[in-house]
């Protein structure tokens, strides 16, 4: 009697699940929700110091300064470039700031459907094309960095629509699609140095598919030549106006010397904990990839990315991920579909599993607590600066939380932590930086304690008092 009790109604919801309309409702619906999850974590999370970064420096660009020559930056610069109507719009305000928060979030959201087309297009099926999209959305390392304001963001579009150009190229041979991914690849690197992965990763297929005669050599030079075209404006530009060495100097030399500051695998455990099911699955798509040997190429790419990252990078931040992530997303997406293709109610169930952590963790950091989020207090410290403070005062604030739209009292004005960029251009070239001469001659109106080891120093102790608002933040008195 108890076992038909629960049987009955477990087949009746096993078949009603099985309708194809029922199962695409559902799986619409979850990502619906891990959707609209997504945007709340993306107005409620707290600002990453790079964020304020970025802000800072297209803000610095606004006001007439070159970068790389007026002011230190180690990232390509197209970001700021982008997003510099944005400050021109809202100015000196933190209305900018979460814009700009926001035109992430659609960078995210673009990022998201183009794994779609990507996954639509290697695997012909929709189920898994959603599955991708739903997968990708929760992964620890995407969902995190993918609505921050960074140049990883729309590096990672640019990079997956390269990708998704040169799939289409080697379907249809469409010389469209060739150029297409040509440019998005150059598109891709201006945003960030970073993808130099990619544009190697996908030199070595066009090579390798030219000694096999399934690419024209012809074409491949094609490729090859759109690329430089598309980034020869910009060097060109760099070489006139004088600043290619100081550029050369803090995105290559620089970056490659700033030593290891953790394990390479850290920041991709972490995400691995979050999203234990996820890469289970992953593991499992893995295998059966390799076993069906139809999918060479796409599986290629997705082991590619994260090796060659590995490889080549000291450091590994979480943002490093997003351009393997959504490969992660699809080929997880691919084992749902095929390793547990028997019943659509334990694929329903496998889904809810992987993405049960993740949504808990956005949750927790947004649609719950998003009256109550650091990212309040962030604001109004940047608020209270600004309204202590007068267009062309100086300010230092050397970790990056709170000075946006004031000048700075050195070239350096970030990156200083112990062993990064400072340190390490100071053992390359001998660069002089004395924080207490630099606060004596400046004079800034507003100071933080942040790398400052004597704040009894008298060049800071007579003229500074700690704010009645904030601990660690220093108003000039005099």
């Amino acid at each position: 009697m108890y076992d038909n009790y629960v049987k009955e109604p477990l087949e009746s919801l096993t078949r009603f699940v099985q309708r194809d309309w029922v199962w695409s409702l559902l799986l619409w619906g979850m990502l619906g929700g891990i959707l609209v999850t997504l945007a709340f974590f993306s107005i409620s999370k707290g600002f990453d110091p790079d964020e304020i970064e970025h802000t800072h420096t297209t803000w610095l660009i606004w006001q007439g300064k070159e970068i790389y020559v007026d002011f230190f930056q180690h990232h390509h610069p197209f970001l700021n470039y982008m997003l510099i109507p944005v400050v021109s719009t809202f100015g000196a305000s933190v209305e900018t700031i979460m814009v700009n928060r926001h035109i992430m979030l659609v960078f995210a959201l673009a990022i998201l459907f183009v794994t779609w087309l990507i996954a639509k297009r290697v695997f012909g099926r929709g189920e898994i094309a959603v599955t991708s999209v739903i997968l990708t959305a929760t992964i620890g390392s995407f969902f995190t960095k993918a609505i921050e304001i960074r140049p990883d963001v729309p590096q990672t579009l640019a990079g997956l629509l390269s990708i998704y150009f040169l799939l289409v190229y080697y379907d249809n041979k469409s010389l469209k699609s060739l150029v297409a991914s040509s440019v998005f690849l150059a598109v891709s690197l201006l945003f960030l140095q970073k993808s130099m992965i990619l544009v190697f990763l996908v030199g070595v297929m066009l090579a390798y598919d030219c000694l096999k005669k399934r690419v024209e050599v012809k074409y491949a030079a094609l490729y090859g030549a759109v690329f430089l075209l598309c980034l020869a404006p910009y060097y060109i530009y760099l070489v006139l106006s004088g600043s290619f060495g100081m550029y050369f100097m803090m995105n290559w030399v620089l970056n490659a010397h700033i030593p290891q500051q953790f394990g390479r695998l850290t920041f991709v455990l972490e995400t691995v904990r979050i999203n234990v099911l996820t890469f289970v699955l992953f593991a499992f798509g893995v295998i059966t990839l390799v076993r069906s040997r139809s999918y060479t190429r796409f599986l290629v790419i997705s082991l590619s990315l994260p090796a060659l990252t590995f490889i080549v990078f000291n450091n590994v931040w979480h943002q490093y991920l997003l351009l393997s992530m959504p490969f992660v997303g699809m080929t997880a997406a691919y084992a749902v579909s095929t390793v547990f293709s028997g019943s659509r109610l334990f694929r329903m169930i496998l889904l809810l599993g992987a993405i049960y952590v993740p949504m808990s963790t956005m949750h927790n950091h947004g649609f719950f607590n998003m009256y109550t989020s650091r990212i309040t207090h962030q604001l109004d410290r940047i608020e209270y600066v600004l309204s202590v403070t007068e267009e062309g005062d100086k300010v230092y604030d050397g970790d990056v939380v709170f000075n946006v739209f004031r000048d700075d009292i050195d070239y350096f004005w970030f990156c200083m932590h112990q062993t990064m960029c400072l340190d390490t251009y100071r053992k390359l070239t001998g660069y002089e930086y004395d924080i207490y001469k630099l606060i004596a001659e400046k004079k800034p109106k507003v100071i933080s304690s942040y790398k400052i080891d004597d704040m009894s120093d008298s060049r800071i102790a007579d003229f500074y008092m700690e704010s009645p608002e904030y601990e660690g933040l220093y108003l000039r008195v005099d």
